[in-house]
Order: C-alpha cells, then structure tokens, then sequence
C-alpha cells in the first residue's frame, strides 16, 4: 500500500518571481491529509507550469530531500543568462541589436513574455527581423543567448499612379512616398507621402508625415502623425475623410503574442480641422470651419498561420469638446441635425483570407460604426471607392452609422505575379435625425466587378472594374456624386518600390 501523510501548508525557498497569493492559489488543491509522493511530485509540477505560462521558463522547482512533516518546502531555482552574442548583422551595430531587447542582459533571468513583446516590436521594423536562441552555457547555472539578424535596406522609395480623382479635382492621383526604418540607430521610423494631380495640380496637396518610436523596455511604440489635404481620399499610408488637416499621438501596447496570434491595445488623441467646403471651388453659403478631438482606445488582433490570415478590430471614441470651430454653432453650419458636439463613435473591423481547391484564394473583409449622434461629415462612415464599394468615385456618400462588407475570389496566377478575382461589395448607412433630401433614414451601395492583380519584385499593378448593381436613393438633383443602378468605374493603381 502507498503511504499516506498530511500536507497543510507548503515554504518556498530560493527566489519565486510569483507573488505570494498567486503561489498559494497554485498549491491549495495539494493541501490534503492523504497525500503520496505522487501529490507532492504533481505540486512541483504545477508550480513549474505557472511559473512557464508567466514567462518564468528559465526557473525550475524541486523537491529537496526533506522529513515527512506538515509542511513541505518547495525549491525554485533560477538559470541566469551567460553570454549574449548577435549573429548575421552587417549594418547594424551590435548596441543597436542589443537595445531592441532590452529584456536579454547578462547575469540575469529573462522574462519570456517580456522577451516575447520586445522581440515582437523589433520584427515590425522593415530593416530587421531577430530571433533569439538558447544553449547550454559552459558557465554553471547560466544558459548562453544568440540573436540571429536579417537585415534589409533601411529606407524605401516609391512612385504610385491611380485614377482616384473626380472631375472636379483632376481624375489621376500621383503619390511620391518614403521612409526612413531606422533613424539617429534608434530604430525610430519616419514615412511621408505627398500626392498631387498631374491634371489639376494646383487643387490637389496632400501631405502625410508618420513617425514612430518604439519602447521596447515599455513594451509599445510611440506614434505621431500628421496630414493636410485639399480632397477626400486614401493616398499613401494616410488617409483623409475631409478637406482641413490633422495632428494625431498615440501610444500602441503589444501584448504577449502566442504562437502566430499577435494582439495590441492603443489610446490616441487626434485634432482634426475641416476646411469650408467647397463647390466648383466656391465656399458653402454659411458654412465655417469644424474641428473634431476625439480620444479614441483601441483594440487590434490578428492570426497568421499558414494556410489563413485573419484580423479584426475595435475602437471606441468621444469628442473632447476642445479648441477653436469645435463648437455646436460650428457644428451645425454644416448640417443643421447635430445637435451635440460630444459625439461618441465604436467602429469595428475585420478580414479573412484563406485558400481553397489548390492555389485558389478567398477573403472577406467587413467595416462599421456605431454613433447614437449626428456627426460631421469628417466622422461618418463613408461608402464607395477603390477600398471600399467599387464602382464609384471615393467616398460620395456617408452617415451617421454604416457597415461594408466585401466578398473576393482570387484564381491561382495565370502567369508569373498575375491573378485574376473576382468580388461582390455592398455597404449599408443609417442616419440620425434624418431629413427628406441629403440624409435619408437609409442608404445602400452594392457593386459586384472584376479585377486582376500583377505584383513583381519592385512593381504592382491592380485594376478592378465595379458596376453598381445597387445605387443610392439620393437623387442626383441633390447630390450630383450619388451613385446610382447602371454606373460603373475601373480603378487603376500602378506603384514602383525602390
């Protein structure tokens, strides 16, 4: 028969990374009164996995040889990191490797997760990728740490061409963009775009500045940005809902990634001024200046693997009620149903791509939001264009609420870097207070079109061809851009890298 014996309470020795309650939740279930030597092996393990699960993986718990009494003492015992040594680098330096994990330091015992988070950080840098190993170390009790580097070239160049346009503004939108991965060795990252109209050059500006600080000690990245534009539309990285300009900060937390799951949780600040609104080049009757500043928290996932990629998002923000035109007389200048400037606003995302039958590929992709007010045009939910419903100009029609779905089928390549696809887009708006002529209660915008996509080492080109199977029940006689049953656009995007 197994011997049996008391167990009613469990001493730590050696140094234990947990705290005490965390311990103590860990060993209740192995307080007994009929406990074996297989309880007591099970209570090691225990420990052992938790500390693991918590980043810990570098200490281990034993059992010490001991007299069977009330009481069993537990020994944590912690392996220190030896040596670090870099491998592969060519341009970078071996501090500026080193200050990327801040976590890996000789003498002592890393956390894995923090390890994780600051690895993480690193790799989302385009000048390098790391991967950190360990080995047994000649030096007892320490294990030596190897950071293999991948490098590329620190800065990027590219040209775009696309037919984002409207009459209105020039038809073709040509995009100059660069970057800087690594600015002062500090892995710091700096993008601007400048896009303009070869037709219309003198109505079209728009400047895009991003930079980005990581903290790798923290755990997260600094980020700061800036745009101005004379027109709606996505250009480069950036993107504007609205004439004016914007000034945004924010701050990016990583949290542990596991396996190819990597999630995020963000706060930002944005101050967005919206310029009078313009017809023909003639300012709106009456109409001022709007600014929002909402702060907004976020959360960002997503899911690699390697036969799907999935993301999805969420973001909460509220208006601050700050700053000059960020007023309600301001406010309603531009449309007399708003009613409050504290506005609130939760937007959702999310995408899917997956192959199927071989080398075929499908992929969903979905946005909305939610407001309970009335907003500005520069906060609602826009429809139409090349990233959105297809088919039409950019972003001709918009509201208070709204949702947009996406439905693509790609073919395997029909030759080196070409494919073919197919897709269905339909969007969906809903506004508060409505009124009989531009904010109806409900609006809808389908397309269903084609598309090909070529990508080479340095250049890709898209062309898609949208016709609009569902239009707007706003009339022209309201809004000359509403788009409506029967209209149809191709959108053309040509870029070089260099």
């Amino acid at each position: 028969m197994t011997p049996t014996f008391a167990i009613k309470g469990f001493k730590i020795t050696g140094d234990n990374p947990l705290g005490e309650g965390d311990t103590t939740r860990v060993l209740a279930p192995f307080l007994r009164t009929d406990a074996t030597i297989e309880t007591l092996q099970k209570a090691t393990a225990a420990l052992e996995t938790v500390l693991r699960e918590k980043g810990f993986g570098l200490h281990r718990v034993a059992l010490p040889p001991q007299e069977v009494g009330d009481t069993v003492t537990l020994t944590i015992v912690k392996f220190a990191i030896g040596k670090v040594s870099t491998e592969g680098r060519t341009r970078l330096d071996e501090a500026n490797i080193r200050r990327s994990v801040p976590e890996l330091r000789e003498g002592s015992t890393p956390n894995f997760r923090t390890l994780a988070v600051q690895t993480a950080i690193a790799n989302e840098n385009q000048g390098k990728q790391i991967q950190v190993s360990l080995k047994e170390s000649e030096e007892p009790d320490k294990i030596d740490a190897n950071i293999l580097v991948t490098e590329s070239k620190p800065w990027n160049f590219s040209v775009s061409l696309s037919n984002t346009g409207s009459s209105a503004t020039g038809n073709d939108r040509l995009t100059v963009a660069g970057g800087h991965s690594n600015l002062f060795n500090l892995d710091h990252q700096f993008v601007g775009a400048y896009t303009t109209s070869i037709e219309r050059a003198r109505d079209v500006r728009q400047v895009g500045l991003n930079y980005r600080i990581p903290m790798y000690a923290l755990g997260g990245v600094i980020g700061a940005s800036y745009t101005r534009s004379d027109v709606v539309g996505n250009f480069g990285a950036f993107s504007s809902t609205g004439a004016g300009h914007t000034f945004g900060l924010n701050y990016t937390h990583y949290l542990p990634p596991d396996g190819g799951f990597r999630s995020y949780v963000s706060i930002a600040y944005d101050d967005k001024m919206f310029d009078v609104t313009k017809i023909n080049g003639v300012p709106a009757p009456g109409q001022t200046a709007r600014r929002s500043r909402p702060i907004s928290v976020a959360y960002n996932a997503r899911l690699e693997s390697d036969k799907s990629f999935w993301s999805y998002n969420a973001e909460f923000a509220v208006n601050t009620n700050s700053g000059s035109f960020n007023d309600l007389a301001s406010y309603k200048s531009e449309d007399p149903r708003i009613t409050t400037t504290s506005f609130k606003a939760i937007r959702v995302g999310g995408s899917y791509v997956s192959g199927f039958a071989g080398n075929w590929l499908w992929s969903a992709r979905g946005q909305a939001q939610y407001s309970p007010d009335a907003l500005i045009s520069g906060e609602q939910f826009g429809l139409g264009g090349a990233a959105s419903v297809r088919g039409t100009g950019e972003r001709p029609i918009s509201g208070d609420k709204g949702m947009f779905a996406s439905l693509e089928v790609t073919t395997p390549e029909l030759t080196t870097g070409l494919r073919a696809l197919g897709f269905v887009d339909a969007g969906w708006l809903y506004n508060n207070s409505p009124n009989a002529t531009t904010k109806p209660s409900s609006d809808r915008l389908n397309s269903i079109g084609l598309g090909l996509r070529y990508t080479g080492a340095t250049f890709a080109v898209s062309a898609d061809y949208g016709r609009i199977v569902t239009g707007s029940v706003v009339p022209l006689t309201v809004n000359s851009s509403s788009p409506q049953k029967g209209d149809d656009k191709i959108h053309l995007n040509l870029s070089i890298r260099f």
